[in-house]
């Protein structure tokens, strides 16, 4: 649209100075001021153009209407699909033709306010005083420029560059040729009339050259790709019509009320014509569009059916009625036998309350929980509201508004009433998106089933089995809304951090930021920050099980003196056994502080973050390296300046040998910390999140005492203080040193 608004000036410029000069030199007489003419004038029959002025106006209407619903089904539909072309200009270019032509043909039928002229009788080929009708000229002038567009831009796709040559052209020989009829000279007649045929043929070869091109570069799917080029063609077939009439009229072998009539049913048919081939062209435009869409969905689709039967047992369609029961079909199918083979034939599966399958009443509550969980997510209204779908079907969305992951729920299901034995199985259920069919009624959902072995009870790792990336639903657990990315409200629905999606192999959705050399040897990235801070680090190597990246003898209490030239101070330095937390120890003030390590690296290295109190900024992490000697002493170098700069070595003023006091903790294996024990009033409805901050997996092995302890510290309200104390190892008794 902008291109076209900065082509028009051009082109009207290019005509209005057309007219304005050929007026000015032929100085045409009005038809109004001789009699004769005045006569003809009065004698045409009008009834015609009285029919098809009140037929245009129909069809204006028609196209306005289609413009203002197509502009406002655009902008909803552009939010989904970004790169479907507006459809407007066509509509808008029609609508202003159709209103245009009305309006002429409206002045047609009024003689005594047409604008008409003497036609010249300079050769003796016409007859003296026959009108020349001016007004159907400037009617040309504006709705020729209007089918170039429509034929050439909107219909054949080209760029207003190889329209604005043949358009500028064919106005001019249209202005010559009405100069031709009025001009008093009959030389300069013919020689305007031979001039504008010759503009007619150089213009008609650009035309050909629009379709040309269209048949070498349009795609063979193209909707309406044979009828296309049959707008530009019939155009100039169209202009021939238009010589044809008016060169008969030119050598006197037609008189003027056979010529009006012949160029009103020329331009009215084309119109027709070309208002015919749009809604043919724009309707076969939308149906592919769709057909495309729906294909590429219809195929995935299928893919995600085959992911869940790769993953599940059993699939089986459900509906939740307003009772909140997901009842199975009446009717039986494939896995409707299985499942009822597997629980045996005391039960009946057909039309039956998945709930009511579960044993244990505690399942059923949980799975009453889960399923309201799930109707919440899917209603959600942020969960795909970035998402955007091209018109080939693919979606894409930005890393903070990811998906949900889905979740599953273990449970035991009934099994046969003489055995009395309980199976246990994951579910998982998907609803199916509403659609102006299913608005407003019961709720469609697809329920997936995976029956599993039983878990080995002295195992602590198997209290939960894991299904292929799917995240466990705990009913019991309150989660909340700290570190979400996208705005939440009471009606999201609970999700896995995006974290989780490294079990699924897609870590590469999480983003594509580089990561310095420094960031990347610690582990620690700004996606990593994003999405679970330590939470992440810790998911990281528990579940993909990161051998050495992380050295288990760092856990415990560790004494040691710090070098001459940072003051000589004792520092004691308690790493916690969740791997995450630490205290920090000097001279009688303790700090709270997380860490991390990565042993994949040689030098180790280690980062000691504060942690704040109250509203006061985290101080920046200061960054170590370590090792072991075979004594069993801990070789901490750190920085030895304010620049916070990771050593490369074990030598210089940041060195600290470190011993460990052995009674003050005990080891303990890095990848079963202990869990700790929950006590719960009740089950609990987990609160509505669109994102969290912290998953399941990695809340559990957070110990609740050091959540309590970090709530209830309180004495370092100074950040003065806070920061000077987070960069005692290092600034501090720099700056001491060099005061003396």
């Amino acid at each position: 649209m902008a291109s076209l608004l900065g082509q028009l000036p051009v082109w009207i410029a290019v005509t209005v100075a057309t007219w304005v000069i050929c007026w000015a030199l032929v100085g045409p007489q009005s038809c109004q001021d001789l009699d004769v003419c005045d006569k003809q004038m009065k004698v045409y029959p009008t009834h015609l153009h009285v029919v098809s002025s009140t037929a245009l106006v129909a069809m204006s209407g028609h196209e306005v209407c289609g413009l203002i619903a197509t502009y406002m089904g655009a902008r909803q539909t552009q939010e989904l699909i970004p790169h479907l072309q507006s459809r407007c200009l066509p509509s808008f270019l029609l609508a202003l033709m159709f209103g245009w032509l009305a309006v002429v043909e409206r002045f047609f039928s009024i003689p005594e306010v047409t604008l008409a002229h003497v036609h010249s009788s300079g050769d003796g080929l016409t007859v003296l005083g026959r009108p020349v009708y001016t007004l159907r000229y400037i009617e040309w002038c504006i709705n020729v420029p209007i089918l170039f567009l429509l034929s050439g831009h909107c219909s054949l796709g080209r760029p207003l560059k190889e329209i604005s040559r043949p358009l500028m052209v064919t106005n001019v020989y249209i202005i010559l040729s009405w100069m031709a009829t009025v001009t008093e000279y009959g030389l300069l007649k013919w020689i305007l009339i031979i001039i504008a045929f010759n503009m007619y043929g150089w213009a008609s070869m650009d035309m050909i050259a629009w379709s040309r091109d269209f048949e070498r570069t349009a795609p063979w799917d193209l909707p309406s790709r044979r009828i296309r080029p049959w707008l530009s063609n019939g155009l100039i077939i169209h202009f021939q019509l238009f010589g044809a009439v008016y060169m008969a009229s030119s050598v006197g072998a037609i008189g003027a009320e056979t010529e009006q009539l012949g160029y009103y049913l020329t331009t009215f048919g084309a119109k027709i014509a070309y208002c015919a081939t749009f809604v043919f062209i724009r309707a076969d435009e939308y149906h592919k569009t769709l057909t495309d869409v729906l294909r590429k969905v219809s195929v995935s689709n299928v893919g995600m059916v085959s992911i869940l039967r790769g993953s599940f047992d059993i699939l089986l369609p459900c509906v939740l009625d307003s009772a909140g029961r997901c009842k199975l079909p009446s009717t039986y199918s494939g896995d409707m036998l299985k499942l009822e083979k597997m629980l045996g034939p005391d039960c009946r599966v057909a039309g039956a309350n998945l709930r009511d399958l579960l044993a244990e009443p505690s399942d059923k509550a949980e799975f009453s929980s889960y399923l309201r969980n799930v109707v919440r997510q899917a209603d959600c209204p942020q969960a795909f509201s970035e998402a955007t779908l091209t018109t080939s079907g693919l979606w894409s969305c930005g890393a903070g508004v990811m998906p949900p992951i889905a979740q599953v729920l273990h449970s035991k299901m009934t099994g046969s009433a003489a055995s009395k034995t309980r199976l246990h199985a994951t579910l998982h259920l998907s609803v199916v998106p509403r659609s102006a069919v299913s608005y407003g009624k019961e709720r469609h959902l697809v329920a997936a089933i995976q029956f599993v072995e039983e878990p080995d009870k002295d195992a602590e790792a198997a209290k939960e089995i894991e299904l292929g990336g799917f995240e466990s639903f705990k009913a019991a657990e309150r989660q909340t809304s700290a570190g979400s990315t996208t705005i939440t409200d009471g009606q999201s629905g609970i999700v896995a951090n995006l974290a989780d999606l490294n079990k699924l192999g897609a870590s590469c959705l999480l983003g594509s930021a580089e990561e310095t050399e420094e960031g990347s040897a610690c582990g620690h990235s700004q996606s990593d920050r994003t999405l679970s801070h330590l939470g992440a680090f810790v998911q990281g190597f528990d579940e993909l099980g990161q051998l050495g990246a992380f050295d288990a003898r760092v856990c415990g209490l560790w004494e040691g003196t710090t070098s001459e030239e940072l003051g000589g101070y004792l520092q004691r330095i308690e790493f916690s056994n969740d791997c995450i937390h630490a205290k920090i120890s000097i001279m009688e003030q303790t700090l709270e502080a997380t860490f991390r390590m990565n042993c994949s690296l040689e030098p180790k290295q280690l980062d000691i973050e504060v942690l704040p109190s109250g509203a006061n900024l985290a101080p920046p992490p200061i960054p170590y390296i370590f090792k072991f000697d075979p004594d069993g002493s801990l070789h901490l170098c750190g920085p030895a300046d304010n620049r916070l700069r990771r050593p490369t070595s074990f030598k210089g003023a940041g060195l600290c040998i470190m011993q460990k006091a052995g009674a003050q903790s005990v080891k303990s294996p890095v990848h079963a910390p202990p869990a700790p024990k929950k006590v719960h009033s009740g089950p609990l409805e987990p609160e509505p999140e669109f994102s969290r901050n912290v998953t399941e997996d990695v809340r559990q092995e957070m110990p609740t005492v050091y959540i309590k302890e970090s709530k209830t510290i309180g004495p370092w309200q100074n950040p003065a203080l806070a920061a000077s104390m987070a960069l005692a190892i290092t600034s501090t008794f720099i700056a001491a040193r060099k005061s003396l």
